[in-house]
C-alpha cells in the first residue's frame, strides 16, 4: 500500500530534507480578532487540526492560518508505517522532523499519528504486525522523540475494532487476528520504552449508539482492568447529519460518562462534518447544517467536560473526504457540497468556524 489514510500522500510526496519552516501570525479577515486556539484557550481547552507537512511547505497561507488557529496539531502521515518505516529497519524520519519543527517554530503542541493501523502499511508487514516488529519500530520510533517536548501525545492503535461483528475475529470485536491480548501487548511495549508521552487508542465511528460503541468501550475497560498506560481514548467523529435522520446525542453524551468513568479521557481527534443526501438546493444552506452539526456535537463534547477539539484539517481545499480514494459514492458528482471544515477552499471562515467558536465561548 502506498496511501497514507486521511490527507493522503505517497512517500514520494513528502519531504527528505530536514528545515524547519516558521510562519508569521497574519490576521484573517473572518469578522472576529479572536482565534480559535485563543478561544479554546480562554476555558482551558484546546482546538487543533491535522497537518500536512506538503500541504504547509507549499502553502504558506494555509500555514499562517494554522499557526493562528492552533495550539495542538496531529501528523497527517508523517508517522504511519509506510513513511517512518517503509522497509525493515530503515527509517525516515524526515516527514515527522517537519512536522515537529513547524509546531516548535509556531507554539504547536503535536500528536503523534499513528503507530499500529491496519492500513498506510508497507507490503512487507503483516496485520497485525508481530510483536517483534512492534518493539523494533517503537524503539526507534519513541526512543527517537523520547525527550522532546513538542511532541506530547502517541496515538499507539488506531481502528483495531472491527466495523461489524461480521468482520470481527472474536467476541471482543476486534479486527480478523487481533486478539484483545495483542492490544495489551502492543500498549506494553510502548511503555517500556517511553511511558512519559500521552497514550492513546483512536476509532472512528463510535458517536453513536451500537455494536461498535459497546465493543470499543469493552476493550478500553480490559486496557484499564490490566493496568495498561492508556491515558485518552481518541473519538475521531467523522459526522454525518442529514434531514432525514438523527444523531443520538443522549447515546454519545452516555458514552463519554462511562469513558470517564473508567478513568480515562475522551478527546476528539479527526472531527469534520459531512452533510447526507438529500442535499440542500444551495452552498448557504448547506453551510448552515454543517455549522448546525458542529454546534450540536460540540455542545455535547463540552457539557461532559471534553478539553480537546482537533479537526481533520482546517480548509475543504485539503479534506480527505474530497480526494477520490476517499470520496463518500453518494457524493462524487457533488464535490462542491463537501464543505466539511471551518474554512472554504479559499481559507475564507465559514459559518462552521463561527459554530466552533461560539462553542468555546
Amino acid at each position: 500500500m502506498t496511501a497514507v489514510g486521511a490527507g493522503l500522500v505517497s512517500c514520494k510526496d513528502l519531504f527528505t530534507n530536514d528545515t524547519s519552516i516558521t510562519v508569521s501570525n497574519a490576521s484573517v479577515a473572518d469578522g472576529t480578532s479572536s482565534s480559535l486556539k485563543d478561544a479554546a484557550r480562554r476555558v482551558k481547552k484546546f482546538y487543533g487540526s491535522a497537518i500536512s507537512e506538503r500541504d504547509i511547505e507549499q502553502d504558506k497561507a494555509y500555514a499562517n492560518l494554522i499557526s493562528r488557529e492552533c495550539s495542538v496539531a496531529t501528523t497527517e502521515g508523517a508517522f504511519k508505517w509506510v513513511v517512518i518505516e517503509p522497509s525493515p529497519g530503515q527509517f525516515n524520519f524526515a516527514p515527522a522532523d517537519k512536522s515537529i519543527n513547524f509546531c516548535a517554530a509556531n507554539n504547536i503542541k503535536l500528536r503523534g499519528h499513528t503507530l499500529v493501523w491496519h492500513m498506510a502499511r508497507p507490503d512487507w508487514l503483516a496485520y497485525p504486525p508481530k510483536l517483534s516488529d512492534v518493539e523494533r519500530h517503537f524503539t526507534a520510533i519513541l526512543g527517537r522523540y523520547r525527550n522532546n517536548k513538542t511532541l506530547y501525545s502517541w496515538d499507539i492503535v488506531n481502528e483495531v475494532v472491527a466495523d461489524s461483528d461480521k468482520e470481527a475475529e472474536d467476541q471482543n470485536g476486534l479486527r480478523k487476528g487481533v486478539k484483545i491480548e495483542y492490544v495489551r501487548d502492543v500498549f506494553q511495549i510502548a511503555a517500556a520504552i517511553d511511558n512519559t508521552k500521552e497514550f492513546v487508542i483512536n476509532d472512528f465511528g463510535c458517536e453513536d449508539a451500537g455494536w461498535k460503541q459497546d465493543k470499543y468501550l469493552n476493550l478500553v475497560k480490559y486496557l484499564k482492568k490490566n493496568d495498561v498506560k492508556l491515558d485518552a481514548v481518541g473519538l475521531q467523529a467523522h459526522m454525518w447529519f442529514s434531514k432525514n435522520y438523527t444523531w443520538n446525542a443522549t447515546a454519545f453524551r452516555n458514552f463519554l460518562k462511562q469513558l470517564k468513568g473508567v478513568g480515562v479521557k475522551p478527546i476528539i481527534t479527526e472531527l469534520d462534518v459531512i452533510i447526507d443526501t438529500p442535499l440542500p438546493n444551495t452552498l448557504a444552506e448547506l453551510d448552515t447544517m454543517v455549522a448546525d452539526g458542529y454546534k450540536r456535537f460540540l455542545d455535547v463534547c463540552f457539557t461532559e467536560g471534553i478539553d480537546t477539539i482537533i479537526t481533520w484539517g482546517l480548509s475543504d481545499k485539503y479534506s480527505w473526504l474530497r480526494h477520490p480514494d476517499y470520496m463518500p459514492k453518494k457524493l462524487a458528482g457533488y464535490k462542491n457540497f463537501i464543505r466539511p471544515l471551518p474554512y472554504d477552499d479559499k481559507l475564507q471562515p465559514k459559518l462552521a468556524r463561527k459554530a466552533i467558536l461560539e462553542s468555546f465561548n
